[in-house]
């Protein structure tokens, strides 16, 4: 069962670097999930939160906070760009919140004159529990941001949170079950996201707003993922650090966790390397639970090892590479690190000295709150998550939680006051580029266009920093390499 449980971890966090570039598959699920699978036929909490003076919290993080707070920053925006914008503030979201007109009252499953229910399907209990619950608290953080500004066309935003469970079974039951219930699904976040897929493809009128994880979700033609995953990489990244030491790329290595969604992150960003010059004279596989890399270490620099590459490990075995590299005393010219470095247990897992000068690329801001007082969307995400959702941490599955909703809300008001499912899926398609307001890259969710811009981050002083040519927003340049699997 630990062992189980480290392998879930090990997945978990890998999805980060598949955040750049992988798709989750059947096997992979199967491997995460070994001995400690938990099915189980609960159909979970149907509470629904976000109504103004609801409460209440559970162990997995998942609580209802009060809405009726005013922001106290973020530049006040509330995602109401005109459909095919990269989803910033607009002069009409007042109004629309504001609404006093005919909204039409019940015009589809799910509305009322007052309200319109979500739901949102996302692993909150099993081998790890509150496992993706950042994907429901930032969903409900969004929405209650938008209920405290009116609402959209007078009716407020609740959100239904359904737990899978970890299991696919479950997942495909809840999602049947909410379709005749809810408006749309926003927000979920699960490895079993194929299962409720097969159930949208059957009801492909039904909205999809969620990064899809799996081939069969990201096909669905009513998803509509913020930022679309794709397998490949940017070219961008790769680019930049070439430019930066020419003469290190030529004797690379890498170490990579043996979980399938970094082993098929790392076909991508393996192949997106190769391309832009990058020599592999090291690659090897590390086991979840492996906590000596000594080896591995004298074996790269045996081998002239000066590019390391760490963007498909875990957090946890990024520190203890770096500390043992430490002590044999090896420092190679250049080491890269992926989104799931960005992460607030590293540098206290591994100690500041170890890390110093290696460098992140990430396809996001630094919402952890660096970047808290330049990016109003960060400080706004920050603000509103303390606020609804005070016990939880910040992470991806936040983010991807919080820029769904945003990404939702955007195509209702542009679909109009009298909300309905085909209005809302007309608008959705007319959005090609959508940034979240600056807290993602830009990507294209109507044609499932991945995003390939990033920003820089060095690891200096003990602390996570943009690198002063990525000092300002996003670098975009390079393509976005396609590989296939």
């Amino acid at each position: 069962m630990r062992r189980s449980r480290l392998v879930v971890l090990g997945l978990v966090l890998a999805l980060a670097a598949a955040a750049c570039g992988s798709r989750t598959t059947r096997a992979q699920k199967l491997e995460a999930l070994g001995a400690g699978r938990n099915g189980g036929a609960g159909a979970g909490n149907e509470s629904l939160v976000g109504d103004a003076g609801s409460g209440g919290s559970t162990d997995n993080g998942v609580s209802a906070g009060s809405n009726g707070a005013t922001s106290s920053g973020g530049g006040g925006t509330t995602g109401a760009a005109s459909s095919g914008s990269s989803g910033g503030g607009s002069s009409s979201a007042a109004a629309k919140s504001a609404f006093s007109g005919d909204n039409g009252g019940s015009t589809d499953v799910g509305v009322t004159g007052n309200s319109i229910t979500v739901s949102n399907v996302s692993i909150l209990t099993g081998p790890v529990p509150g496992l993706f619950a950042g994907a429901f608290n930032g969903t409900d953080a969004y929405f209650q941001y938008i209920n405290s500004q009116g609402g959209v066309y007078g009716r407020q935003l609740k959100v239904l949170p359904r737990d899978d469970q970890f299991d696919c079974g479950q997942n495909k039951t809840l999602t049947e079950s909410d379709i005749p219930k809810v408006f749309a699904f926003v927000g979920s976040f699960s490895l079993y996201d194929n299962c409720g897929a097969s159930v949208f493809n059957a009801h492909q009128d039904v909205p999809d707003v969620h990064n899809a994880l799996s081939i069969d979700a990201a096909h669905e033609p009513n998803n509509y993922s913020p930022q679309p995953l794709r397998t490949g990489a940017p070219t961008g990244p790769f680019d930049y650090f070439k430019a930066k030491q020419p003469d290190a790329i030529s004797k690379t290595g890498s170490l990579v966790g043996d979980v399938q969604s970094a082993k098929d992150a790392w076909t991508g960003i393996k192949g997106t390397m190769q391309k832009e010059g990058y020599n592999f004279v090291y690659d090897q596989l590390y086991s979840p639970t492996q906590t000596d890399f000594t080896a591995d270490i004298v074996s790269m620099r045996s081998a002239g090892v000066q590019t390391l590459v760490l963007v498909s490990a875990d957090v946890k075995g990024i520190a203890r590479i770096a500390q043992q590299a430490q002590q044999q005393n090896w420092h190679p010219k250049l080491t890269i690190l992926g989104a799931s470095a960005y992460d607030p247990q590293l540098i206290p897992l591994a100690g500041g000295d170890a890390l110093e000068g290696m460098h992140l690329y990430l396809p996001t801001a630094m919402y952890l709150g660096e970047d808290r007082g330049v990016n109003a969307e960060v400080n706004l995400f920050l603000t509103w998550l303390k606020k609804t959702h005070p016990s939880a941490n910040p992470d991806l599955f936040t983010v991807y939680g919080w820029t769904s909703a945003r990404l939702f809300v955007q195509a209702l008001q542009a679909a109009g006051p009298q909300a309905k499912r085909a209005t809302l899926i007309a608008a959705l398609k007319n959005i090609h580029q959508f940034d979240s307001n600056g807290i993602l890259g830009p990507g294209d969710p109507a044609g499932k266009g991945p995003d390939k811009c990033y920003v820089i981050v060095d690891i200096k002083g003990g602390k996570f920093v943009r690198a002063p040519d990525s000092a300002s927003g996003y670098r975009c340049d390079g393509v976005y390499n396609f590989v296939q699997q």
